[in-house]
């Protein structure tokens, strides 16, 4: 069921009104069922993969937890010295690891099976025809599974928070399948943590006129970036990209941008349409982006962009590969060969690789996919080392403290993120000629005297324009606060006369726009 449809309409509103219909006890029951039924509306076989991963944590966690109550009851009733509790410890850690690793193996081994199979075999067909081997292999032609890489995420961040003793295991199976079903969050995300989700979801709420207007207000604002921006500017980006023997030199680079902002309006759209409608359930998912143009250095972009994926890379991949057995060797014979200095930066190189491999696979299974995340690796890290060098410069220039300098780093972090999406729409042999026709300038005089006028029509290009603009206004307007914090500050005949009259800019240049159609969200293939 798409997201930009009137029967997901149909189902929220009808979800809505049996929600707060029926006691508050039943309340995330109600979700669960519904859950279950949005996912089998997607393909009824595929319920299979989510209640296998809520199964399955379910009892490990379960298991995990049981281990750990007994060593606390052990330590209670035995009252060891600091030695006998660490023996006992390390024994115990070592059984509950085994179970950890039996989750990981069975959750991401469904889902690299799933989504990386095909990519293994053309590699291996690859090998093969290298070899002087002919022949064809037979890929498989099954579909990926809705929302696959968000509920294995989030199930596995549980798993692990309940191994490390962050939080007592779910005792529910149904209220562990919550947790993972919840259908929201099963399109496009977040990926959110189960102790700070389980008190919003188990708990009761009441009716709230208030926050169903503001969660509306959000559901609004999510469609008017989906259908307004990125279904708008999607087709002329992939017209630029999808013809790279017509479009070069600086369509190249409005391509990208294109496809940068598509991707933005896309994504962050579809995120304020789920937290738009969880917040009518009384339910508060995480933020997952938070101005990332405004950023002024690519590390605070990341920070602002696609939080919660970060966030969980950061935990549970960063963290644990820097301060692991393997980086800390390395990071000796850093040391011995070229210093102390080097030594320190080992740890962090070797998990940013870690991190922004995994990022690329992640987001694809292609090759493109992981020079995009190596791509954002080398600018990260060539970043942080050259970070010293600006602050030294910025410190003997005076201007750099100005609203000027300010502004150019903004624009400068922009472009470096949109470079490595070069990777995705071409060829990588392909992307530095590319590249060097953008430096050049070829194709500027063509799109100055009216190129754009094959890509998009006037009135569209206004539209597009305009929208994109509002889109920046409220960003600036509203800061750090949110949209529905500076809607909530406002008269109630003023807030709610803007959303009438964003519903309307919706209605006409929106799904009803000339020649356009409501497509699937970008992030639903993950």
């Amino acid at each position: 069921m798409a997201l930009v449809s009137y029967g997901f309409g149909f189902f929220c509103a009808v979800l809505l009104l049996l929600y707060y219909i029926v006691p508050g006890r039943f309340q995330w029951r109600i979700l669960l069922a519904a859950s279950i039924l949005f996912y089998g509306f997607a393909g009824p076989l595929w319920i299979l993969y989510p209640a296998a991963s809520s199964v399955s944590v379910w009892y490990l966690a379960r298991k995990i937890g049981s281990m750990t109550d007994q060593y606390r009851n052990w330590v209670q009733k035995e009252q060891p010295d600091r030695t006998q509790k660490k023996a006992y410890n390390q024994r115990l850690k070592a059984r509950q690891k085994r179970f950890l690793i039996l989750g990981l193996l069975l959750n991401f081994g469904i889902l690299a099976v799933l989504k990386y199979t095909n990519f293994l075999l053309s590699n291996v067909e690859g090998i093969l025809h290298l070899a002087g081997i002919s022949g064809e292999m037979e890929y498989a032609d099954w579909v990926l599974p809705l929302g696959i890489s968000y509920y294995t995420f989030q199930s596995m961040g549980y798993l692990i928070d309940v191994y490390q003793r962050k939080y007592d295991p779910e005792k529910s199976l149904l209220r562990t399948a919550l947790f993972v079903f919840y259908f929201p969050q099963l399109t496009v995300g977040p990926i959110s943590r189960f102790d700070r989700l389980k008190e919003e979801l188990y708990s009761p709420h009441r009716f709230s006129m208030d926050r169903l207007a503001a969660g509306g207000q959000r559901v609004l604002w999510g469609y008017f970036k989906k259908l307004v921006v990125a279904d708008r500017i999607g087709p002329a980006a992939s017209m630029i990209t999808g013809s790279p023997e017509i479009y070069g030199g600086v369509y190249v680079l409005l391509g990208i941008v294109g496809h940068v902002i598509q991707l933005y309006a896309d994504f962050s759209g579809g995120i304020d349409i789920i937290l738009g409608i969880s917040e009518m359930f009384g339910i508060r998912l995480p933020e997952n982006f938070d101005r990332p143009f405004s950023s002024r250095s690519l590390a605070e972009f990341w920070r602002r962009w696609h939080m919660t994926l970060m966030q969980w890379f950061r935990e549970y991949i960063f963290f644990p590969v820097s301060t692991s057995q393997a980086a800390r060797k390395l990071s000796a014979a850093a040391g011995r060969l070229a210093g102390k200095k080097a030594a320190g930066k080992v740890p962090v190189y070797l998990a940013s690789l870690t991190v922004w491999s995994v990022t690329g696979i992640w987001h694809g299974a292609s090759w493109n996919w992981v020079l995009w995340g190596l791509a954002n690796c080398v600018f990260m890290l060539l970043s942080q080392e050259l970070s010293g060098l600006f602050r030294s410069l910025q410190s003997r220039f005076p201007f750099t403290d100005g609203r000027g300098y300010q502004c150019f780093q903004k624009v400068r972090t922009f472009f470096v993120f949109c470079l490595p999406w070069m990777f995705i729409y071409y060829p990588a042999a392909e992307v530095f000629p590319r590249l060097l026709g953008i430096l050049k300038g070829e194709g500027l005089l063509s799109l100055m005297l009216g190129g754009y006028g094959t890509l998009m029509d006037t009135p569209d290009l206004m539209i597009l324009g305009l929208g994109i603009l509002f889109m920046a206004l409220a960003g600036q307007i509203c800061g750090n606060e949110g949209l529905k914090e500076r809607l909530s500050r406002l008269p109630w005949p003023v807030s709610y006369g803007l959303s009438f009259v964003l519903f309307l800019i919706l209605l006409v240049t929106g799904v009803y726009g000339r020649g356009y159609e409501a497509r699937q969200f970008i992030y639903n293939r993950f």
